[in-house]
């Protein structure tokens, strides 16, 4: 019998160092991997040849590293931040090979195929090192709950403060677009896609229009997952109804990254409640994709009115997927240059971007829209950068990395709160954990630090509303729990 007890803590002592000497090695040789394709990428950078194999070798590792990491830490590779990798390894791989459908719309002259190569490879660079950074992040334990969120929320009290924010939100979404002529543009159908730049100055908007159509946007998506929720599970009539009115508010802007942001949240909290995640959202996210590229045409072409022959459809539908052609396109604008980063520092200013120049004219938004020639008017976007190509074009390859892998430990944390979630954990909890899912994998990934002020905002109402809805309990309960 001794040698059985004393045996067993051996073997699995044995065990750890094995699993923990495996972990290290995999990370090593990733970095090794990483460093390998950076070299390409520098000393290759106008040979397409080499730096597409590189890209797509460190795509398929990033499958395999995040895999690896979550079947050995969590026990299972069914989880939604492995699902993510997998997703963005496909955005980027489909997004490289249809980048060369629409360079007529760019300024790119010549060359096209390199920066789009250069463009897949930083990508993919910045992936992997996400990748490492999940795996790291696995790796160390830490809390399971989110900073500053209090173990006990008052449902009621935080679906009170939740419906205050969403009939602010949406009362100010309607207002803004009163003012801005909004009758004018639904009683002509021609003009509905233009109803997206309404604010800018083509149209006779202001920098504080923009301003408060996406702030209430912010109230909007942070309050209605949270009531939608709620209000289904506890068919609520009123709820319901309030939540459609939100909606509408939210289909003014015809800014789709909202409404999926919003109905994703929703849909995977009640995956939660069913305790079947990794399969809802599966199926909603390869929907949520369809019903982007479906809207994407419909959408341009509702503005251009163009043949919808199979070419324009697919040319129509790549622009869904413009995050690899339009680092290729700023690369060629920049010419070499970096921006030192100047994107960054702009994003980490706690003020709005309104109260300062510096501020309004320092940001990926305004930097990427001078580049192409529009940054007067206000009636784009800008360009769309994931946050390893805004890396880049701050620091060059090595931005790529120190952004894709700071971005991995957060997906990994992420990945931690997630698996806490369940019955045994309040639904606030569950709620939380699912927006920093989406403002990280989804919002931050896609957008870089053009997501900064929703996430900022965001968080600000989670944590606001949390502590206003703090459990606090009577005087006589309290009394009773410090006799017992």
């Amino acid at each position: 019998m001794r040698v059985l007890t004393f045996g067993r803590p051996w073997c699995f002592r044995a065990t750890r160092v094995f699993e923990y000497r495996r972990s290290v090695l995999t990370i090593t040789l990733s970095v090794l991997a990483i460093l390998l394709a950076t070299l390409v990428g520098v000393l290759g950078h106008n040979k397409p040849m080499m730096l597409v194999p590189a890209g797509l070798s460190l795509l398929a590792g990033t499958i395999a590293v995040t895999r690896n990491a979550a079947s050995q830490r969590l026990g299972t590779t069914r989880t939604l931040c492995v699902l993510f990798f997998t997703l963005a390894v496909m955005h980027i791989l489909f997004g490289f090979l249809a980048a060369g459908l629409t360079t007529e719309h760019t300024s790119i002259l010549s060359n096209d195929d390199i920066f789009f190569s250069q463009s897949m490879l930083i990508n993919s660079v910045g992936l992997f090192a996400g990748a490492i950074g999940y795996c790291c992040s696995l790796g160390y334990r830490s809390s399971e709950l989110i900073p500053g969120i209090p173990d006990l929320v008052d449902k009621q009290i935080a679906g009170g403060i939740f419906r205050l924010l969403l009939v602010l939100g949406s009362a100010g979404m309607f207002f803004a677009y009163w003012k801005l002529g909004f009758f004018d543009y639904i009683s002509e159908p021609a003009k509905w896609p233009f109803m997206r730049y309404v604010t800018s100055d083509i149209f006779g908007g202001t920098a504080a229009d923009e301003w408060i159509v996406n702030r209430a946007m912010d109230l909007i998506s942070v309050s209605l997952p949270f009531i939608l929720f709620c209000s289904i599970k506890r068919r609520s009539t009123t709820g319901i109804l309030l939540s459609i009115f939100g909606y509408l508010a939210l289909l003014l802007p015809l800014r789709r990254a909202n409404l999926l942001a919003v109905t994703l949240t929703f849909l995977i909290l009640l995956a939660i409640e069913r305790q079947d995640v990794y399969r809802v959202t599966r199926k909603v996210l390869a929907c949520a994709a369809l019903l982007y590229i479906v809207s994407q045409c419909i959408f341009l072409f509702g503005i251009f009115e163009s043949d919808t022959t199979p070419k324009q459809v697919l040319t129509v539908a790549s622009t869904a997927l413009p995050e690899v052609r339009d680092l290729g396109w700023t690369i060629s604008l920049l010419g070499g240059e970096t921006l030192n980063g100047v994107t960054f520092a702009q994003a980490l200013i706690p003020l709005p971007s309104i109260s300062s120049d510096w501020s309004s004219s320092h940001s990926l938004r305004a930097i990427s829209t001078k580049l192409i020639g529009l940054d007067e008017t206000r009636q784009t976007g800008g360009l769309r950068l994931t946050i390893f190509g805004e890396g880049y074009i701050n620091f060059g390859y090595f931005g790529a990395i120190g952004a894709g892998f700071f971005w991995g430990l957060a997906v990994g944390w992420c990945e931690k709160l997630l698996q806490a979630t369940g019955k045994h954990r309040t639904d606030f909890a569950n709620y939380a954990a699912v927006m920093c899912f989406v403002w990280i994998c989804f919002l931050i990934y896609l957008a870089g630090t053009q997501a900064a002020a929703t996430v900022k905002v965001g968080g600000f109402l989670v944590l606001g509303v949390a502590w206003a809805s703090k459990y606090r309990p009577k005087p006589a309960q309290a009394g009773l729990a410090s006799a017992v």
